[in-house]
């Protein structure tokens, strides 16, 4: 995404295209992507306007990691990988709509949880599968979901304005269960997931894997 900002021309195509272009072609050159990108404007107008709108939705909102770094504390740290779309059995057999970032300290409510953007808050409060969660929606409408939290940082409601580097609470293990308030039956972690809307208004998932690798360096620092 970072070499793709600097493809960027004042008469030419943007990262979001040329984001659109690589993960059409999985081509990375400048010159080549500009070829593949013409073309496929050429031949269908409207499904490239479709899928630069998704990318421009998704990335021209991530400005932060979901999770604080601990400045007294360096040890404490997260980790995450690529488990979007891996099985799971709570509530029936479904596949993972994001990514868990784990945390190494084992204990809910210790670190902190922001907004990765500017947004209104969309949904709160608790859900089966993903226990005390959030849903902030972007500024350009890609919706981004903040689960299992150990409890929220105010007493946000739907319509609710939030900043970049808001905090939004504190990451914990609760969920998988119908009763509100059930923890311990997972590690502590925070599942981040993003979503759009198709053209017929259905809401679906994408992996948030490459986003939360963008957004690995851009980390709030914190006393926890």
């Amino acid at each position: 995404y970072e070499q793709f900002i600097s493809y960027e021309e004042a008469d030419g195509y943007d990262r979001y295209a040329y984001l659109f272009g690589y993960l059409y072609s999985e081509l990375t050159e400048k010159d080549a992507l500009d070829r593949q990108i013409r073309r496929f404007i050429k031949r269908y107008p409207t499904e490239y306007e479709r899928y630069y709108n998704y990318e421009k939705a998704i990335w021209s909102n991530l400005e932060l990691f979901p999770v604080a770094e601990s400045i007294n504390n360096p040890s404490e740290t997260v980790a995450f990988e690529d488990s979007w779309m891996q099985s799971r059995t709570f509530g029936g057999d479904r596949g993972h709509e994001g990514c868990d970032i784990m945390a190494s300290f084992n204990v809910r409510g210790h670190y902190p949880i922001f907004s990765v953007c500017y947004g209104v808050v969309e949904k709160i409060g608790w859900l089966p599968q993903g226990g005390y969660r959030i849903g902030v929606r972007g500024s350009n409408g890609a919706y981004f979901y903040y689960a299992h939290l150990y409890d929220y940082a105010k007493d946000f409601v739907p319509g609710d304005k939030v900043v970049t580097g808001e905090l939004l609470g504190f990451m914990g293990d609760s969920g998988y269960s119908e009763i509100e308030g059930t923890v311990g039956n997972f590690a502590v972690h925070l599942h981040f997931g993003i979503y759009l809307n198709d053209e017929n208004g259905e809401e679906f998932s994408v992996n948030s894997y490459a986003p939360l690798k963008y957004l690995e360096t851009r980390k709030k620092k914190c006393i926890f």
